[in-house]
C-alpha cells in the first residue's frame, strides 16, 4: 500500500527561489511551504531537502541539481520536463497532471509515490530503486526502465508504447489495462507478466512467432 504524503495543515506561502537561498545560507531544509507558479533556481550541484511542501504550477528545469530530496511533497500541474533528478530521493510524494517529458530519475530512490494523469514520455528510471509506486493514466511512450529495481509497482491505463524494460523482471506486474504496443524487453523478463489475450498476441513478436489467421 502506498503511503500518502503527510502535508502539514498550515503551510507558509513563499517564493521558491527565496526559500532555497535561505536554506542554503543557513544550512537548513525547506520545510512546510507552499509554492505557486515559481521556478526552481540554479542550484549548481547543491544538495537541498524539501519536507512537507506543496508545489503548484511550478517549473523545474535542469539547473545542475544533484541528489535532491523530497519527503512528504505534492506536485500539481508542474512542468518538470527534462529535469534531471539523478540520484535524488522521493519519499511519500504525489504527482498529478504534471508535464514530465524526458524527466530523469536515474540512479535514484522513489518510495511511496503516485503519478496521476502525467505526461511522461521519454522519462528515464534507469537503475532506480522503487517501492510502492503507481502510475495511473500516464503517457509513458518510449520511457526507459533499465535495471529498474521495483517492489509493489502498479500501472493502470498507461500508454507504454515502445517503452523499454531491459534487464527488468516483470513477474507479477499487471499491464492488462495499458497500451504495450512495441515494448522492448528481454524475453525472460516476460515470465509472470499479467496481460490480456490481445496483448499476448502483441508480445508474440518478441518471441519471433508468426501468427497465421484461420
Amino acid at each position: 500500500m502506498i503511503q500518502a504524503p503527510n502535508i502539514p495543515e498550515k503551510l507558509i506561502d513563499e517564493m521558491l527561489e527565496d526559500a532555497v537561498e535561505k536554506a542554503l545560507d543557513e544550512g537548513t531544509d525547506v520545510e512546510s511551504m507552499r509554492f505557486h507558479g515559481d521556478a526552481l533556481p540554479d542550484l549548481s550541484g547543491e544538495i537541498v531537502e524539501f519536507i512537507g511542501c506543496s508545489f503548484e504550477s511550478c517549473i523545474f528545469s535542469d539547473t545542475g541539481a544533484d541528489r535532491l530530496v523530497f519527503v512528504d511533497c505534492v506536485f500539481h500541474k508542474c512542468d518538470l520536463s527534462s529535469m534531471n533528478f539523478h540520484k535524488s530521493t522521493f519519499q511519500r510524494v504525489s504527482f498529478s497532471h504534471c508535464r514530465m517529458t524526458g524527466t530523469q530519475f536515474s540512479n535514484g530512490t522513489v518510495m511511496n509515490a503516485s503519478f496521476l494523469d502525467c505526461q511522461m514520455d521519454y522519462a528515464n528510471f534507469s537503475e532506480t530503486k522503487a517501492q510502492h509506486i503507481s502510475f495511473v493514466r500516464c503517457a509513458m511512450k518510449e520511457s526507459v526502465f533499465y535495471r529498474f529495481n521495483w517492489q509493489d509497482w502498479a500501472l493502470e491505463e498507461c500508454n507504454l508504447r515502445r517503452a523499454e524494460f531491459a534487464h527488468t523482471p516483470l513477474k507479477g506486474m499487471d499491464v492488462s489495462t495499458c497500451d504495450i504496443e512495441g515494448i522492448v524487453t528481454d524475453i525472460p523478463n516476460l515470465r509472470g507478466l499479467k496481460v490480456t489475450a490481445a496483448q499476448a498476441m502483441v508480445l508474440s513478436g518478441l518471441l519471433g512467432l508468426v501468427i497465421k489467421g484461420d
